[in-house]
């Protein structure tokens, strides 16, 4: 299972004369200017790159894509050169594809102390093979073994470093100083929320696999021989940049909103603003620069329209999957939608092989019982009087895949700060056709522990209640209190570590849940104010899931959005077949349920890879298609066509996603909700 990695705010390391990781969060380096466009005219293309950076961060830097998530690592040439140039040898050689964290020590005391990788690729089953190594690297000791730093692993002999590193979890300066034969060569750090996915890797379980692999981190225990599924695998590690462009990495990404479209019109291609005119008037766009950490800032630049000339040729705004691969044997919904601007406003015509689909000229295509007669290339072809632009071909194919392999939510995590007295309220449905049987469920909601993470303003003591609809509630806990039954949970799921077994953090375990819809109620014992982490994730363990286990149908969150403010929330998609959700952000449409000061207009952005938009809608528009989907699913009717409400219905691969909502001029009480569509 590879959940989704909950999105926290920064990690500090320790100070002195120790290597002090940077927060990734982007800052202001030059506002953008004020500008006056041609109506009609050219567009204008602004260099994002000369008005936002990331303060202090000058290396080099990589990503480490492991199966339990992304962290990224500068890399520090001054303090080892050759270290950091033997390290970029291998990545660039792409060496360190399908390894796999091999050793995860307790070098003293008791917890781990380090994780180390760079040794062992992962082949077929069980089998191993070494990495292919290149001339040994002299000791380059400089920097201390502080937490949160990557160093050289290497033998008793000083200059034996080769392809090996490891992480140091925690402040190993002593231990691994120079008064151990010399110390050992650090040449990178962990920036940003990184390690939040290093901790989760040695809070996994460990085991004796004999020879080199004494300490082996495991994802489940094994009931027979240890396979690569058990394993802490590295998908690869590859070089990264800062902004959009300079590697296929980039830590920061781009997002763009114009107060008026009909005004000037925005999109970002990759690290570039482009402004297109429409008509005369003038209006303010606002730009914000996010880092996939929870760290972003905005700035804003005022526009001039002038003249009255407003036509434009389409431009495509979002894309359709490149890719989507639907189970084979079985009939699916098929989603696939496209945004795009242009004046006068375009027509849409859908294609399959080259042929246009009699009455396929909406901006999303849905095909309700897709089978593999349904297979081909799609795109959509975008038209106004002024030019014609064709979006990105979505190949679609049919595989086969078993129940645990075909494509299902197993996570909903949202990171938010709760004002003083403030409740937010999970929810999720237990089911599915077919399915029968309980369900495992794990929720849970950080505070404390986010201090290990540099979160200073978390909230003290979180409690939870986990409630049946319309019945009793059915767990609670306020203090987890080192449960190992919580810990072994933790693990099973991937989910980073508490703190320790004395913190206020709060977690329930359900092995056997009875299908059926509940809610997480969570918030501060006290009612006092700060950061938390709430999740809940599938614990049916995906080596025993079939058909007719109950899965995670619907997830939901609702709380009360400040003005200016988004709720961000992230689910993932598991599997390796793509999988169709309806995505709803409900304002208006709780009104009928006596919710007080709803918000006015939700406006929904679909975030994917790099926090990019893939798909983005203000106002529902009442469509037949919604309608039907949203009735068909079990979600509650929004009996107004014409509110504010905002929605979704696509087709996704497997992977990460994140739900952004923020309120258009107003906030207020607002649902997200993630179905999944059969």
């Amino acid at each position: 299972m590879h959940p989704l990695r909950p999105v926290l705010l920064l990690l500090l390391f320790a100070v002195g004369q120790r290597l002090q990781g940077q927060p990734t969060s982007p800052a202001i380096t030059a506002p953008l200017p004020s500008r006056t466009l041609q109506a009609g005219g050219e567009g204008e293309t602004i260099d994002l790159r000369a008005h936002f950076g990331l303060p202090g961060i000058s290396g080099p830097i990589v990503q480490f894509d492991t199966v339990v998530g992304r962290a990224y690592v500068e890399l520090q040439p001054a303090a080892a050169p050759r270290h950091v140039s033997n390290f970029l040898a291998y990545v660039d050689a792409n060496a360190y594809s399908n390894t796999f964290i091999h050793r995860a020590a307790a070098l003293e005391g008791t917890g781990v102390s380090i994780i180390q990788g760079g040794g062992y690729i992962t082949t077929s089953g069980s089998n191993v093979a070494d990495v292919p190594k290149r001339a040994p690297v002299a000791l380059e000791y400089g920097l201390p073994n502080a937490r949160g730093t990557l160093a050289a692993a290497r033998t008793s002999d000083i200059n034996s470093a080769t392809s090996e590193w490891y992480f140091n979890v925690k402040d190993n300066s002593t231990i691994l100083g120079p008064s151990n034969g010399g110390g050992y060569s650090v040449f990178g750090r962990v920036i940003g929320n990184g390690m939040t996915v290093i901790d989760a890797i040695a809070g996994l379980q460990r085991v004796n696999a004999g020879s080199v692999f004494t300490d082996l981190p495991v994802r489940s225990v094994p009931s027979g021989s240890i396979t690569s599924s058990n394993l802490v695998v590295i998908n690869g590690v590859s070089r990264a940049g800062i902004y959009p462009g300079e590697f296929r990495v980039a830590i920061v990404s781009f997002s763009a909103a114009s107060g008026d479209p009909a005004v000037v019109e925005v999109r970002i291609e990759g690290r570039d603003l482009v402004l297109l005119p429409g008509g005369a008037g003038s209006t303010i766009v606002s730009v914000t620069a996010s880092d996939g950490s929870g760290g972003s800032v905005t700035t804003t630049m005022n526009v001039a329209v002038t003249g009255s000339n407003a036509k434009r040729a389409p431009v495509i705004t979002t894309q359709p999957p490149a890719v989507l691969q639907l189970p084979r044997g079985a009939s699916s919904t098929l989603a696939l939608t496209v945004g795009a601007t242009g004046s006068p406003e375009p027509s849409f015509q859908w294609r399959r092989d080259g042929q246009p689909l009699a009455g396929a000229t909406n901006p999303t295509l849905v095909l309700p019982a897709a089978t593999q007669r349904d297979a081909g290339i799609y795109l959509c072809a975008v038209t106004n009087s002024n030019g014609i632009v064709l979006t990105q071909p979505a190949v679609v194919s049919f595989i086969s895949a078993s129940p645990a392999e075909t494509g299902r939510l197993i996570n909903l995590s949202i990171l938010s700060i709760l004002a003083p007295g403030e409740q937010m309220t999970m929810g999720t449905v237990l089911g599915g056709a077919g399915t029968g049987g309980t369900k495992a469920l794990l929720a849970r909601v950080a505070g404390p522990s986010l201090a290990q993470l540099g979160v200073t303003q978390f909230m003290p003591d979180p409690q939870m209640a986990l409630v049946r609809a319309g019945g009793p509630v059915v767990a609670s806990n306020d203090n987890w209190g080192g449960d190992p039954a919580l810990a072994t949970a933790f693990s099973a799921v991937g989910a980073f570590p508490y703190a320790s077994a004395a913190s206020r953090d709060a977690a329930i375990y359900q092995p056997a849940l009875a299908a059926g819809g509940y809610t997480v109620e969570l918030g501060d014992r006290a009612g006092s104010p700060g950061f938390a982490i709430a999740e809940l994730y599938d614990s049916t363990p995906k080596a025993s899931f079939t058909a007719g286990t109950p899965r995670l149908v619907n997830v939901s969150v609702r709380r009360n959005i400040p003005e200016g403010s988004p709720l961000v929330a992230g689910f993932y998609i598991d599997g390796t077949t793509s999988r169709t959700v309806l995505i709803r952000a409900i304002g208006p449409g709780l009104a009928v349920f006596g919710v007080p000061e709803t918000m006015p207009d939700p406006e929904l952005k679909l975030l994917g890879a790099n926090s990019a938009v893939i798909a983005a809608n203000d106002n529902w528009g009442g469509t037949a298609q919604l309608t039907a989907t949203g009735a068909a699913v079990g979600a509650f009717a929004v009996s107004n066509p014409a509110s504010n409400d905002a929605m979704l219905l696509i087709t996704l691969p497997p992977g990460k996603y994140t739900t952004e909502v923020i309120g258009r001029g107003a906030g207020g009480a607002a649902l997200v909700e993630v179905y999944e569509v059969p």
